[in-house]
């Protein structure tokens, strides 16, 4: 499924670029290039000279401080494999990590008693789904899917440690991996109770995935405070650079629904996110649920976030949910995965096209 997705979405981009290219300002006509669209440049740029205070591009307030390190660092890691290439290095990472990330989500499924079928859909789906085409990308979607899985496996699991350290790393690849704290803390209330939560002195290590979630941000703050005197240079970058700030989920609704067709459907994409992820609550995933919830709230709280349709695909818990419910409904399943995917083939000609709804 991963390479059969991956070679139809590269087809369908080189044949827009066919079609409707050049791209302006978009001179390099390799394939590898069609995975370097929007923020590939940023965490290129990164990898290879490192945060700068510097506004970048004549955008004012924008620097590279909007990004945060793991998914460049590691690029930068591994580029003298590949000669020096960021770019290659990239790819091959993102690659790596969505392939490995697909195991873990079947695996995952499993852990949840869905059966096979179920299983391989949720994979199927996250393959298929609008801007799945990110996952390869040069962007740390697959990165965060990856630890993200790996987190909530090994905590179900108790592999304490493993599932702590992961926890760390997420929250150095995105802001919002923090959020697995709220997975944990669930997880661990309703498997131990309240009673035992509020003595944590009993089972110690059942509590390092907590205590460790937040050292991934806790770091990158100490570098930003280090480097410019802000220890939130990354929500100063976002603020001054982009104009993102926080406000109600309702209210960024509203917005989105009184703005143009593509705010719209990015509307109606969050909504129908939000009621697919009441089936953990059917499925009894009451920890996935949590988690997943307060993620769509702090999607719905950035202001225009709700754009931002890739956002929604790192919630595998949610088509997991979906695909334990379609497993058993063929023509179903058949009919959905279908639209996703030809829906997904028209965000792919807009992805190479550089449209901002792909954005």
């Amino acid at each position: 499924m991963f390479f059969v997705s991956r070679a139809a979405l590269l087809l369908i981009a080189h044949i827009a670029l066919l079609q409707f290219g050049p791209v302006p300002g978009l001179s390099d006509s390799a394939v590898a290039s069609y995975l370097c669209r929007w923020d590939c440049d940023w965490y290129l740029n990164i990898a290879a000279n490192g945060y700068s205070p510097v506004e970048v591009g004549g955008k004012p307030g924008a620097t590279t401080f909007s990004f945060y390190p793991l998914f460049p660092l590691l690029v930068r890691l591994i580029a003298p494999a590949f000669g020096g290439n960021h770019l290659f290095a990239a790819l091959a990472l993102t690659n790596t990590c969505f392939v490995a990330g697909l195991v873990y989500v079947y695996r995952y499924a499993r852990l949840l008693d869905a059966g096979h079928a179920a299983a391989l859909l949720a994979v199927g789906l996250l393959c298929v789904m609008p801007q799945s085409l990110s996952f390869s990308a040069v962007y740390s979607e697959s990165p965060f899917l990856l630890l993200l899985v790996v987190a909530m496996y090994y905590l179900r699991t108790r592999r304490y440690l493993v599932a702590g350290i992961a926890a760390a790393l997420l929250s150095a690849t995105r802001p919002n991996g923090i959020f697995f704290a709220l997975f944990a803390l669930a997880w661990i209330i309703r498997n131990a109770g309240l009673q035992e939560f509020f003595a944590p002195w009993r089972v110690p290590e059942r509590y390092l995935p907590i205590l460790m979630a937040p050292l991934g941000a806790f770091a990158f703050m100490a570098f930003c405070y280090m480097t410019t005197g802000d220890a939130f240079a990354h929500l100063s970058t976002e603020f001054y650079g982009w104009g993102w700030s926080f406000g109600s989920p309702w209210e960024s609704l509203r917005t989105l629904l009184n703005h143009d067709a593509a705010q719209r459907l990015a509307a109606a994409e969050a909504i129908g996110v939000m009621l697919c992820s009441l089936l953990l609550i059917r499925q009894r995933c009451y920890e996935e649920f949590v988690m997943c919830a307060a993620l769509i709230l702090l999607i719905l709280c950035g202001q225009a976030a709700a754009a931002q349709f890739r956002y929604w695909l790192v919630l595998f818990p949610v088509w997991i949910a979906v695909a334990r419910v379609l497993a058993s409904r063929p023509s179903v399943s058949a009919t959905t995965f279908a639209s996703l995917a030809s829906i997904n083939g028209l965000m792919t000609c807009a992805w190479a096209l550089q449209r901002p709804i792909s954005f």
